[in-house]
């Protein structure tokens, strides 16, 4: 006997210890996760509520969204705002919203916008350019959604509202098989008339049932009269009473309160904030679900989730909802409820009568169990152990056989010693012809020496990415491989073995040229695009200068005659024809400018460091800028297309300056040096950024680039933050424009 007592309690403290040290060290990771410093930054929320604070529907929406915030591990602060669109709705005051919100919050600035209901989004979309340019805006409570809603909108997610008429309306027919008639109670404004278009939607498919009356035009002591005298085999349909048609405004409450209390038939409708207050039940649309589906979205994108990350929920999360005391009321069985309705105000079971000792019961038989489960598992514990290897092993064998890359192990004398079934397939070997032999013995003679170089350094690295050999299969194919070396090394750095995996590289680099191929027909489509603009801008050039300044110069001609004409006779049309003059001489000044932006004539005729001078020259009186300008004396022999891409460059480059740098002035060195131009354009502004240069939307960078990659050339871009930007432009020249020098 005592000898079989040993081991259990050996086993039970065994448990009690395992118990006691993982309570330990659950406290002390408690103890180190709080004592971590916060240093997240502070979110800001802005939930927009369509409607006013008190409206049971918006505080259901705010319920649902406050049990969301605040989120474990962020610190966010919600503002809330309310529009009270239920009792204000005139243009003038949404514009006075508009006032309003712009001063409120011209210095704020949100992470997120919660926009709860229709009015709340409106707002939001057609001003948020003003008000929140760029921030990610969480709608909930949409009526009538569709895409085109938020068409031109970006950064928009958000929750649904649908209402399932037909679904509360089949519900009530199966609880209350005699009714033959439906008593839709709605009001006019904006939200009832979009509710009752929603009954009439479905009522064709209940016609041979029952009939439809509508009460909507009556104020609130007339709606008493009428409920009273609704008769027996009827079901009340509540929409929304909020207004009557005195104006009185009415909460939810207010007005199921009056038609509850003046009705002897049962009243179903749509909104869960309606449950409990009178209403029988059916699916209704949850305010509070609405609140915490838009909440749960808003916290993905606080966690630094993409919107477009985070679809729209497009299907309204509703529920069958009823109330137990209602349904007592008109002897409603609970059997025929869907079985997934949730019922409220139902009686104490006797779970919830003795919730505590059940709980206390199934917890020691739940320990007896673990103890017991304990001490079979210690039994087990060894076969189930070697089981598990014996599958892992098989699992990892398996892997690493039908692997897609090809996987092998060398020694440190560089042998193979295993491989996998992919690497055997790729090579066209057997595994016992691979294994034993060189990993030299699959390479090119290229490749065995580049590797037999560079093995004495790879078995002193742990790892070495991306080796380029070429393989030579059994058949003496060869493909080239990129190689991955992961270096076993034992506790002295000694090599024990590698793990390398090998990647056939032939699809890859056939992609690679194809890319390469895309990229050079692309450049020169672009050269030869601005070769033919260059060419139709010199045309146009030329037949302004040429054409219309010819025929304002005889205009001129024939006005300078008629004006001595009319000189002799004293005339009174003397300063109309001189008026004319001026006018003449200034078209003809801006014919002149014109035909110069499109292609200056000194470019054609002085060459392109002349064409430099006079560029500086115009934006000098343009801009008021202030120049230093240092160029070669003798000018380039340049062919006429390289001459004109480069004074393009230039262009561009004082262009950039004068819209983006700030810049009061500018330096410009141009030169031969060694066969080479070299351009530099230098000013003082506010420097040129890193993410600009890389912006794919720099047009004008790019196009500097492109132009001077297909010159051959080679150009930089050093900005300094508030000391200036540097364009260095390096341009060899070619053999024939080095032969005309």
């Amino acid at each position: 006997m005592p000898a079989e007592i040993v081991p259990i309690r050996f086993y039970v403290l065994k448990v009690i210890i395992a118990v006691l040290m993982f309570a330990a060290g659950f406290a002390c990771l408690a103890h180190s996760s709080e004592s971590e410093p916060k240093a997240a930054k502070k979110k800001q929320v802005l939930v927009l509520n369509s409607y006013h604070k008190g409206l049971s529907w918006t505080d259901n929406i705010i319920r649902g969204i406050e049990s969301v915030f605040p989120a474990q591990g962020l610190d966010v602060e919600m503002d809330f705002e309310f529009m009270d669109t239920k009792r204000y709705f005139n243009p003038a005051y949404f514009e006075q919203l508009h006032k309003t919100f712009k001063l409120k919050y011209r210095k704020e600035s949100f992470d997120v916008i919660i926009a709860a209901d229709n009015d709340a989004l409106e707002f939001v979309l057609r001003h948020r350019s003003e008000l929140f340019p760029g921030t990610p805006v969480v709608f909930t409570g949409i009526n009538h959604f569709t895409d085109k809603l938020i068409e031109g909108h970006s950064n928009i997610t958000g929750v649904v509202e649908e209402t399932d008429v037909r679904s509360t309306i089949e519900i009530a027919l199966k609880l209350h098989p005699y009714a033959k008639e439906f008593v839709v109670v709605n009001d006019q404004t904006t939200t009832g008339v979009a509710m009752k278009n929603e009954v009439l939607r479905v009522m064709p498919a209940f016609q041979d049932r029952v009939q439809f009356v509508f009460y909507e035009d009556f104020d609130i002591q007339e709606l008493k009269v009428r409920i009273r005298q609704i008769p027996y085999d009827s079901i009340i349909l509540l929409l929304v009473v909020n207004r009557d048609k005195s104006g009185n405004f009415f909460a939810y409450e207010e007005s199921l309160a009056v038609i509850y209390k003046e009705a002897t038939v049962p009243i179903f409708s749509f909104w869960e904030f309606y449950l409990g207050r009178g209403i029988v039940g059916g699916m209704l649309t949850s305010g509070y679900a609405q609140g915490r589906t838009a909440a749960e979205q808003t916290l993905r994108i606080l966690q630094g989730e993409d919107v477009g990350a985070v679809p729209i929920v497009r299907t309204s999360p509703n529920r069958y909802m009823f109330d137990y005391r209602e349904m007592q009321r008109f002897r409603v069985r609970q059997g025929l409820l869907p079985p997934e309705s949730i019922v409220i105000n139902a009686p104490d079971t006797f779970y919830s009568k003795n919730k505590t000792l059940i709980w206390g019961i199934l917890a020691t038989i739940g320990t007896l169990s673990a103890i017991i489960f304990t001490l079979l598992m210690n039994i087990n514990k060894r076969r189930k152990v070697e089981e598990a290897l014996r599958i892992s092993e098989e699992k990892y064998r398996d892997l690493y056989d039908n692997a897609p890359d090809m996987y092998h192990s060398v020694d440190r004398n560089g042998i193979i010693i295993d491989c996998n079934e992919t690497e055997v397939r790729m090579l066209g070997y057997a595994r016992e012809e691979l294994i034993g032999r060189p990993i030299t013995d699959i390479f090119t003679p290229e490749s065995r020496e580049m590797h037999e170089r560079a093995f004495p350094d790879i078995k002193k690295q742990r790892t070495v990415i991306g080796l380029e050999r070429n393989i030579i299969r059994k058949d003496g194919s060869v493909f080239p491989a990129s190689l991955h070396v992961f270096v076993e090394l034992d506790k002295n750095g000694t090599m024990i073995k590698t793990r390398t995996i090998m990647r056939d590289m032939t699809e890859r680099n056939r992609v690679e040229e194809q890319l390469r191929s895309s990229r050079e027909q692309l450049r020169n489509l672009s050269a030869h695009l601005q070769a033919v603009r260059e060419e139709e801008r010199r045309q146009i050039a030329t037949e302004i200068h040429d054409e219309l300044g010819q025929i304002l110069t005889a205009l001129k001609l024939d006005l300078s005659w008629l004006k001595r004409r009319l000189a002799k006779e004293k005339s009174e049309l003397i300063p109309s024809v001189h008026t004319m003059m001026n006018l003449v001489d200034t078209t003809i000044e801006v014919v002149q400018r014109i035909s110069s932006e499109l292609r200056p004539g000194v470019l054609d005729y002085l060459g392109l460091f002349a064409a430099i001078e006079w560029q500086v020259e115009e934006f000098r009186k343009r801009t008021g800028i202030a120049f230093e300008l240092s160029v070669g004396t003798e000018e380039l022999p340049l062919d006429q297309k390289r001459a004109t891409a480069i004074f393009r460059i230039f262009q561009e480059t004082l262009t950039n300056v004068i819209r983006h740098s700030g810049a009061t002035k500018v330096q410009v060195h141009a030169e031969l040096e060694c066969n080479t131009l070299a351009l530099q354009i230098r000013d003082n502004g506010k420097g040129i950024t890193d993410t600009q240069l890389a912006s794919p939307t720099s047009f004008g960078i790019i196009g500097i680039r492109e132009r001077v990659r297909f010159l051959g050339g080679d150009v930089k871009f050093l900005g300094v933050p508030d000391i200036g930007t540097t364009v260095i432009v390096s341009m060899p020249l070619t053999k024939e424009e080095v032969d005309r020098l």
